[in-house]
């Protein structure tokens, strides 16, 4: 299982042993980037066997919000823009819990979800043992446009 400091929404390839030049780059990227919050709901937490070896545990979200798609659109735009056309992929709302899981494991239903907002864009750089992420630039993006319906508390 991921160490719960590692928990994150992707929303790029990475970049193994990247340069100096790399960084300052990505650093702009990040800077550059005017996208605002998004609200995710994890419903269920799903593993399956990909390569030999290599069991993905993931919680999944219901749905895509639109946010998270302008989000998305807006950090592929600009690492293209940047040359980094080439890590701008493609993501969906799911957070990784374990590359290396003991075994498969069939849907588990979330109800209710887990919510979880994603306000703030950070630059990490993983390595060591245990593997852990550096935060090497944070920018917080902009207030949630249509974030979800909370139920005030009744008493």
């Amino acid at each position: 299982m991921f160490a719960l400091a590692n928990l994150h929404q992707s929303f790029s390839e990475r970049i193994f042993s990247p340069t100096a030049s790399d960084r300052a780059a990505l650093l702009r990227v990040g800077a550059a980037v005017s996208a605002s919050s998004c609200t995710l709901d994890f419903n269920r937490i799903e593993g399956s066997a990909g390569l030999p070896g290599h069991i993905h545990w993931r919680m999944s979200a219901y749905g895509v919000p639109r946010a998270f798609t302008a989000l998305l659109k807006e950090v592929q735009q600009r690492l293209a823009e940047a040359g980094f056309g080439h890590i701008a992929t493609g993501v969906t709302p799911h957070m990784t819990l374990s590359y290396s899981a003991p075994s498969p494991l069939n849907k588990i239903v979330l109800d209710p979800p887990l919510r979880w907002t994603i306000d703030e864009l950070c630059l990490v750089m993983g390595g060591g043992h245990p593997y852990r992420y550096e935060i090497i630039g944070r920018w917080p993006l902009l207030p949630e446009i249509d974030p979800p319906a909370m139920q005030p508390a009744l008493f």
